[in-house]
């Protein structure tokens, strides 16, 4: 059968199908520039936290500078334009303009004045309109605190640690050597002990393969010191060819089942003798790190995560016992999300706040450090602790946000709450049905509040911190104008799963322009990785996975089936073992749904696209859902979880490699291909292994199936090289294709 094999060497040339290359840019700038004040602009804070400025885009189309006094919530002006311009005219700048002041940004100071700066001026304004000349040079601090963002981890932790590192001992007494085999402390007077790896007159021995490194870690009384035992392992290399560049690399890239280097915390006492967790405490490992005395010199404490992220904790070693122990573990016989789920902050009473998903939700918890016990949960219930924002040791509170504890809200929103340590006292300090960004000022006494929807302008509200009371607020932005330039807001759509017993959120884009006479073929962007969730849940006018395929006439749409984040370990865990899965079952029963609720979607033309792990959540919509998908393209997907990099796939297919890896590879099962497939790859991706693709491809030869395969290899192309422009198109142009353009009803 004919091989579709194309080798791109002229990326510019585009399909001449649809003008969409000279089209998307236009219609992505035009929508864009009909709505403004999407972002609040500008944002400075006084040093005491008591007063903000920020700039706001008027109707009329000038900025202007807003100043509010957050203690009586008043709002106004930060300065009449007029008035300052005639100031500056006078005393700074004499060409100043009033609707060009050129003014860059607002400094509100404690006094009262306002600090302001623009192109090659500075001045202060004083409350009695009075301006002073001053060096820009010496601007003040700026008071800006960050934004929320998306939020990657759970947030900054914090380990206690009187470790001492260094080869002497706090008290200058001792001076310790290591090699490989051997490790000796000598005293001043002479004194020598030697510790040896064979056994000796210190057993026990060092297991086979393992020496001596890394510096000593000395407790705070100088009578023991820690070291690690480690046995190295060489890493795996993977090269990485560049035709445009004509080059070649090797990078380090260990894969699931790879052998990996191990550590084992060891403690040495000076009165002779040394000890490390015997494989009865500490299975194999996929890290061990941090050797931490505690300040009593009474015990040691290390972490681990345990090979295929089956659990992750802290071990203790015992002093007075000379006894090592787990004393603090998240441990599930399927995974334990160690990237995204572990938090750890240590306080001085030799407590600690700890996540964790004992409970089958994401939780926070004090755990008393001497003993392991569990004090308290922090916060609890049937929704998700998402992120730490903030710990205050002095009034014993944290500052976090939640997911999906407002039964009426979508479930993936943020919102942002406080609770005392002993788990009394949650306030909500966020209020609003939207996802949830917060910036706090000096202080933490106020913050401003942002929030929207994919169907609702983001709005902006400054909240004092005691109790969330609204303070002032600042705006909203309008839509008004973008709508009458023909633009439509996602439609968020529910579904039950494929069981029925969960909620699945998507959204829903119609295609532009719309005509409810017709029938659309239908587009699905899918990733399903079980890092995190995906679908939208904040304000955007554009994005080009959405608004290009609706501007050639698609139906756009994204969902969170099971085995993604955020919802719970049982919804989670879906992905264990069972990533050829992708919830594409709940998919499939989302998308029947959401024909009913629009009628103008074309079931029987359905595509499916995605990067990565959605390259291989597309591909399967083909292999196992061939009679629902009828295209899909997929770009540098991890087609074979057994070549793709290790601690991503290890986290979900979990250690050893089983058959289960196999079951879950898209080549298994390139015989069941149905449907059109756009394969693409970047020639030097350094994510994910080329030999996903290609070994695809070869599948996909043996099977008889390149007749249903355009495969793409991209020259010197990375990770994710098909969102490129040209690229874009491409798939566009496969699309319209194979699936076609709008039908009569």
């Amino acid at each position: 059968m004919p091989l579709r094999f194309f080798w791109l060497l002229f990326p510019w040339v585009l399909s001449a199908q649809a003008p969409s290359s000279q089209v998307l840019p236009k219609q992505s700038e035009a929508w864009t520039r009909a709505i403004s004040n999407t972002r609040l602009e500008n944002v400075q804070w006084s040093p005491s936290g008591e007063r903000l400025t920020y700039s706001w885009r008027t109707p009329e189309g000038p900025t202007e500078f807003k100043l509010v006094e957050c203690v009586t919530g008043k709002l106004t002006p930060a300065f009449d334009a007029e008035t300052l311009a005639a100031a500056l005219r006078k005393e700074i700048k004499p060409k100043a303009e009033a609707r060009n002041l050129g003014i860059a940004r607002v400094l509100p100071q404690n006094d009262g004045t306002l600090w302001i700066e623009g192109n090659g001026f500075a001045c202060t304004l004083s409350p009695d309109g009075s301006v002073v000349k001053q060096d820009p040079a010496k601007a003040p601090e700026l008071k800006a605190a960050p934004t929320g963002g998306r939020i990657r981890s759970l947030g900054s932790t914090r380990i206690l640690s009187t470790s001492r590192y260094g080869s002497k001992s706090p008290d200058g007494r001792w001076v310790v050597a290591v090699t490989a085999m051997e490790v000796t402390a000598t005293a001043k007077d002479g004194e020598k002990v030697v510790y040896v790896s064979t056994g000796g007159p210190n057993p026990p021995a060092l297991p086979p393969g393992f020496a001596w490194s890394g510096q000593p870690a000395w407790s705070p009384d100088g009578k023991h010191f820690a070291l690690w035992a480690t046995r190295a392992v060489p890493v795996r290399k993977y090269l990485v060819k560049d035709s445009v560049k004509q080059t070649e690399k090797e990078i380090d890239y260990d894969k699931p089942g790879d052998d990996k280097t191990q550590q084992l915390a060891c403690v040495f006492s000076l009165t002779g003798g040394f000890r490390f967790p015997g494989s009865d405490v500490l299975a194999l490992t996929m890290n061990t790190d941090r050797l931490d005395w505690t300040a009593d010199s009474a015990r040691l404490r290390s972490t681990y995560t345990l090979r295929g992220f089956t659990g992750h904790g802290i071990l203790d070693f015992d002093v007075s016992t000379k006894k090592w122990r787990k004393l603090l573990t998240e441990e599930d016989p399927k995974f334990v999300y160690t990237y995204g789920s572990s938090y750890r902050y240590d306080l001085p009473d030799d407590t600690t706040l700890w996540v964790s998903e004992r409970s089958s939700w994401t939780h926070l918890y004090r755990v008393n450090l001497k003993t392991g016990a569990t004090l308290n949960a922090v916060t609890s219930g049937a929704w998700v602790m998402k992120s730490v924002l903030h710990l205050d040791e002095v009034a014993q509170q944290v500052t976090f946000i939640g997911l999906g504890r407002n039964p009426t809200e979508d479930p993936y929103y943020r919102q942002v709450y406080r609770v005392n340590f002993d788990g009394t006292g949650l306030v909500q300090l966020t209020q609003g049905d939207g996802t949830h960004d917060v910036q706090f000022g000096p202080g933490r006494q106020y913050f401003v509040d942002t929030y929207s929807r994919v169907d609702l302008p983001p709005r902006f509200v400054l909240r004092r911190t005691t109790d969330g009371r609204e303070v002032a607020q600042l705006g909203q932005a309008d839509d008004t104008q973008l709508r009458a330039a023909g633009w439509e807001a996602p439609r968020r759509f529910v579904a039950k799963d494929r069981a029925g017993k969960f909620d699945i959120h998507g959204v829903i884009v119609r295609p532009y322009p719309f005509d409810p006479l017709k029938k659309y073929p239908v587009i699905e962007y899918i990733y399903a990785g079980p890092q995190d969730s995906f679908v939208p849940k904040s304000f955007a006018v554009w994005s080009n996975s959405f608004r290009e395929p609706a501007l050639q006439s698609f139906y756009v749409v994204q969902i969170d089936g099971r085995g993604t984040w955020n919802r719970g370990k049982e919804f989670h865990q879906e992905a264990w073992r069972n990533l050829g899965d992708a919830g594409l079952p709940d998919r499939v029963v989302w998308l029947k749904a959401a024909g009913q609720a629009e009628p103008q979607m074309d079931l029987n033309r359905v595509g499916i696209f995605g990067g990565s792990a959605g390259g291989q959540n597309a591909v399967h919509a083909l292999l196992r859902h061939g009679d629902f998908y009828k295209a899909a393209a997929a770009d540098c997907g991890c087609h074979d979880n057994r070549v793709d990099k290790l601690w991503w796939n290890e986290q979900w297919m979990g250690y050893p490699v089983g058959p289960w890896y196999a079951a879950n590879a898209c080549l298994t099962e390139a015989s069941k291909l149905k449907g059109k497939l756009f394969l693409t790859v970047g020639e030097s991706d350094t994510n994910v292994d080329v030999k996903c693709s290609y070994d695809l491809r070869d599948a996909f030869l043996a099977a008889g199936k390149m007749d249903l395969v355009e495969f793409t290899v991209i020259p010197g192309g990375g990770h994710g090289s098909c969102e490129r422009g040209d690229m874009r198109e491409k798939r566009l142009d496969f699309f319209r294709r194979t699936l076609g353009g709008p039908l009569p009803r």
